[in-house]
C-alpha cells in the first residue's frame, strides 16, 4: 500500500539533486530525517525564493545543468529548463543545489516559501536526461510541466516519464487561500497509464496565517480514508518548534486510530535560524529519541556553515556521532569548499568522505561543482563528478507594441484534446504575428503555425499520435508568451 510508503518515509521531497550530486553526497542526506531537516532550513532562505526579474535590471537564471563522471567521461545526467515571462531562479546554499525537482509525496509540508508551493526555480518546463540503471545507456528520462498563479504559487505540475512501469507519471494540483497559503493539494501516481494511488491534503492556519495542522487522505477502494495527520507548534517569533506526525503503520483498512509516528523538536538562535533538531520515532510501543542535528552559522548568513548529525545508541545510552559537514567561504561569503566527514567508531575520529569545490561566474552564480571522493589517506587531484551550470540573462522590460500575456489570462482548451485546441487570452494588439509550436517529449518539433492574433487561435493536432506535448506560444521577435503541456487523446 502506498500509504505505508508515504508515512514510513516521513519527508518533504522539496528538492532532489541530480543523480551524480546525490551519489557524491553521503547517503544520510537522502533519508527521511534529513529531508525534514532540509525543509526546516529552507525557512532561512525564504527571502530568496520566488524570484522574478526586476524591471530594467539584467539578471541570470539557470537554464541547464550537466554532470559528467570522470571514470566514464560521457554525460551521465543533464537538465534543460524553460521559463515563461520573467520568472527566475535562486541557488540553495544549504544543500548546494538548484532545487528544481520538487514534487511532494503527500507528506507534511511546512509554512514557508521555497518548497513545492513556491519553488526557488520557477521554470515552466524541465527536461531531464540520465543513465538508465537497467541498460546503463544515457538518454531521455522525464519532463515536468509547471503552471503558476499571479503570486508565483505553483498550482499544477505534470511529470511524464519514459518508462512509467518503473517511474510512475505524477500529477499535482494546489489550491491557495487569499493569503497565498496552500489550502488543498492533490497528488496522483500512475503506473503504465493506470492510477496507482491518489491523495489529497488539507491545511489549517491560525489567525497569523501560520500552518497549524494538515490531514492527508488516500482514495482506498473508492472511498477517501484518513491516512495521516500533522500538528505544528510555534514560539513567540513564529519559529516552528515542534512537529507531531500521526499515522497507523499496520492498519490496512484505514479505520483504526492514528498513532504518533514522529516528533520533531527544534530550537533557533536570536536571528531565528535553525540550531538543533531532535527526532523521536515510534518503535511500536512508544516514542524513542532517534536522531539529533546541530547547525552553526557564520555572521548573519542565512545558510549554515557547519552541521553535525548524531544517532541515539540505546544500548550504550549516548549520542553517537555520524556525519559532520563544513563549508569554507570565499571573499564574498559564498561557499567555495564543502567537506563531509563520517565518524569512525574504531578510530574514534572523523574521517573525510567527500569534498565539493564550487566556482562562480562574474554574476556570483555557481558555474561548476566538482565532487572529490576521499581515497583512504588523501583527496585525488581530479574530481569524480563535475557538474556544470548554464545561465540565461533576462530583463523584465516590455518592448513597445509587444505586450506579454500574463499567466492568469491565457487559456488553452480543451485539454485533453482530440484533433484541435484553441488559444485565447493573449494580451496582444490585433494582427500582431504569433507563432505556435508543438514539441514532443523528446524535444522534437512536431508542428509550427504562424498567424496574426485575432483574439483566438485554433491549432490542429490531427496528425499527432496520442500523447503529451508542449505548446509554445511566441511573439514576432521569438519571445515566449506562454508554455503549457497538452494531452492528445
Amino acid at each position: 500500500m502506498m500509504k505505508y510508503i508515504f508515512y514510513f518515509l516521513f519527508s518533504i521531497i522539496v528538492s532532489n539533486s541530480l543523480l551524480a550530486q546525490s551519489v557524491a553526497r553521503h547517503s544520510a542526506l537522502r533519508n527521511n530525517h534529513d529531508r525534514v531537516l532540509h525543509g526546516l532550513l529552507m525557512q532561512n532562505n525564504a527571502q530568496h525564493s520566488g524570484m522574478k526579474g526586476t524591471a530594467g535590471v539584467a539578471m541570470q537564471r539557470v537554464i541547464a545543468q550537466s554532470t559528467r563522471d570522470s571514470n566514464i567521461v560521457p554525460l551521465i545526467d543533464s537538465v534543460n529548463l524553460r521559463y515563461n515571462l520573467f520568472r527566475g531562479s535562486t541557488y540553495d546554499y544549504n544543500t548546494m543545489i538548484y532545487p528544481y525537482n520538487y514534487p511532494y509525496s503527500s507528506t507534511p509540508m511546512f509554512d514557508f516559501a521555497g518548497t513545492f508551493t513556491k519553488p526557488q526555480v520557477l521554470y515552466d518546463t524541465m527536461m531531464h536526461w540520465t543513465v538508465d540503471p537497467n541498460t546503463l545507456v544515457y538518454g531521455y528520462y522525464e519532463t515536468n510541466f509547471v503552471t503558476y498563479d499571479g503570486s508565483y504559487n505553483l498550482t499544477a505540475l505534470l511529470s511524464t516519464n519514459i518508462d512509467s512501469t518503473i517511474n510512475p507519471n505524477m500529477k499535482f494540483a494546489n489550491n491557495f487561500t487569499a493569503a497565498n497559503k496552500i489550502a488543498l493539494g492533490y497528488s496522483s501516481n500512475y503506473i503504465a497509464g493506470a492510477v496507482d494511488s491518489v491523495f489529497k491534503q488539507y491545511f489549517s492556519y491560525n489567525t497569523a496565517n501560520k500552518l497549524i495542522a494538515d490531514s492527508t487522505y488516500e482514495r482506498h477502494l473508492g472511498v477517501w480514508r484518513l491516512a495521516g495527520k500533522d500538528y505544528y507548534t510555534y514560539d513567540g517569533s513564529n519559529n516552528l518548534i515542534q512537529i507531531d506526525n500521526y499515522a497507523n503503520m499496520t492498519d490496512t483498512s484505514f479505520l483504526l486510530p492514528l498513532v504518533i509516528q514522529h516528533k520533531y523538536v527544534n530550537t533557533y538562535d536570536g536571528s531565528n535560524r535553525l540550531l538543533t533538531v531532535l527526532d523521536s520515532t515510534f518503535n511500536g510501543t512508544s516514542l524513542m529519541q532517534n536522531e539529533k542535528d546541530t547547525m552553526a552559522y557564520t555572521g548573519a548568513l542565512p545558510f549554515h556553515t557547519s552541521w553535525k548529525q548524531y544517532q541515539w545508541d540505546a544500548i550504550n545510552s549516548y549520542w553517537a556521532p555520524m556525519f559532520y559537514m563544513s563549508k569554507h567561504l570565499n571573499g564574498l561569503n559564498l561557499p567555495d569548499t564543502v567537506t563531509i566527514q563520517g565518524f569512525d567508531s574504531l578510530l574514534n575520529s572523523w574521517v573525510p568522505q567527500t569534498m565539493n569545490v564550487i566556482h562562480y561566474n562574474a554574476s556570483n552564480n555557481p558555474d561548476s561543482l566538482k565532487d572529490f571522493e576521499y581515497r583512504f589517506t588523501y583527496f585525488p587531484t581530479l574530481p569524480r563528478y563535475t557538474t556544470t551550470y548554464y545561465y540565461q540573462t533576462y530583463t523584465n522590460a516590455l518592448e513597445a507594441g509587444s505586450q506579454v500575456a500574463t499567466v492568469n489570462t491565457v487559456k488553452v482548451y480543451p485539454n485533453p484534446a482530440n484533433d484541435m485546441i484553441k488559444v485565447s487570452g493573449l494580451s496582444l494588439v490585433v494582427n500582431t504575428p504569433v507563432t505556435y509550436s508543438v514539441i514532443n517529449m523528446s524535444g522534437q518539433l512536431m508542428s509550427r503555425e504562424r498567424a496574426p492574433w485575432m483574439g483566438e487561435q485554433q491549432i490542429s493536432l490531427e496528425r499527432l499520435v496520442p500523447g503529451t506535448y508542449l505548446l509554445v506560444v511566441q511573439d514576432k521577435d521569438g519571445h515566449t508568451l506562454h508554455e503549457q503541456s497538452i494531452l492528445k487523446n
